[in-house]
């Protein structure tokens, strides 16, 4: 019996909580100024631009999310990094633009009457770093009467982003529980790594580990990287597209360890709406050619969809397919896929 590893996912779990306690931590004066379309002025400390809903905080109504389309004017004078649907970054400090519905950004890598339209990202430069973390968990569970089986399904990640660069840790499981027993169905952790260019262009790395018993995989690590091209950024999508090569060593139960070459050409597609009610719809598939054993080629497909409850808090239905056309064991089964639903949690997301 395949047991679940002791790292996760408490390690995993302790980390978030770690992050997400420690966030509220930091603040500076609220100086900053919001007018909105409708003539109100709130003295705030901007926290972020993210997905088309603006974050401040202020000294009476506590942190408040505005719709970035109901903002006239914008004005700070500390340095933030702003990244517009172009993929280009400025930075500077957030000035009162010319024309209505627009800002100005002075500093470093200056821009002048840009669109608010066409900013998708605002970010504090000289902000706490514990503010560039962001993440989310999700738990569902659910019980067969007639096995007498109970499975628990958990997936989380940790973000952090700077200027051009983010770091994602992903971990996703199901566990299951027979007869006093635990082990584990399906186990993914990965840790992926971006560095933003001018414009769209990215490059983009990753490492992770995986089991997965119903394909009788005890486990595959795999290395890759490559260049990414972000096809929409938008305050309502994001479409990413990802070419790679990729280096995996796995093993089969019953089976040697196999080395392998295998290209990787990926596209994750998210929609999402940050005021109430919230969603976001994320998509990925993956297409995996094995360049070592000749036909060998593997899939991997997702589809989360989350709305939010209240706040912070959502209800989430996944759906998944792992496919393989030529496994090592020849009585492991081609396809993997299923299908789950629980609640979920996030922040600053």
């Amino acid at each position: 019996m395949i047991r679940t590893p002791r790292l996760f996912p408490g390690t995993f779990l302790a980390l978030f909580t770690m992050i997400s306690v420690v966030l509220p931590a930091s603040a500076r004066e609220k100086t900053d100024v919001v007018i909105l379309k409708n003539g109100d002025r709130i003295t705030c400390e901007i926290k972020t631009l993210a997905r088309g809903m603006l974050t401040v905080k202020t000294d009476s109504m506590g942190t408040v999310d505005i719709k970035w389309q109901d903002v006239d004017r914008i004005t700070t004078k500390y340095l933030f990094t702003v990244r517009d649907t172009r993929g280009q970054i400025y930075v500077g400090s957030l000035q009162t633009a010319a024309d209505q519905g627009r800002v100005s950004i002075a500093g470093p890598k200056p821009a002048d009457n840009l669109e608010h339209l066409s900013v998708v990202q605002i970010q504090e430069l000289e902000g706490s770093q514990w503010r560039r973390f962001s993440g989310s968990a999700d738990l569902g569970s659910s019980f067969s009467k007639a096995s007498g089986t109970k499975q628990f399904n958990f997936t989380g990640d940790v973000t952090y982003r700077t200027e051009r660069y983010s770091g994602q840790l992903n971990y996703s499981s199901t566990i299951g529980i027979s007869n006093g027993e635990r082990y584990a169905n399906r186990e993914l952790v990965s840790i992926a790594g971006t560095r933003s260019f001018s414009g769209k262009w990215l490059a983009y790395s990753q490492t992770s580990y995986e089991h997965n018993l119903e394909l009788q995989l005890n486990r595959r690590v795999s290395f890759l990287g490559g260049p990414g091209y972000r096809i929409v950024q938008s305050n309502r999508s994001l479409i990413t597209a990802i070419g790679a090569g990729s280096y995996t060593r796995e093993n089969y139960m019953g089976q040697d360890v196999m080395n392998n070459a295998e290209g990787y050409f990926g596209i994750s597609a998210q929609f999402f709406k940050l005021y109430s009610p919230k969603f976001d719809i994320t998509n990925q598939f993956v297409y995996l050619p094995n360049f070592t054993t000749r036909g060998r080629r593997r899939a991997e497909f997702s589809s989360k969809f989350k709305v939010e409850v209240f706040r912070d808090f959502f209800v989430t239905l996944t759906l998944y397919d792992s496919y393989d056309s030529k496994p090592p064991s020849e009585t492991a089964t081609k396809n993997d896929y299923g299908f789950t639903t629980g609640l979920s949690w996030s922040f600053r997301r």
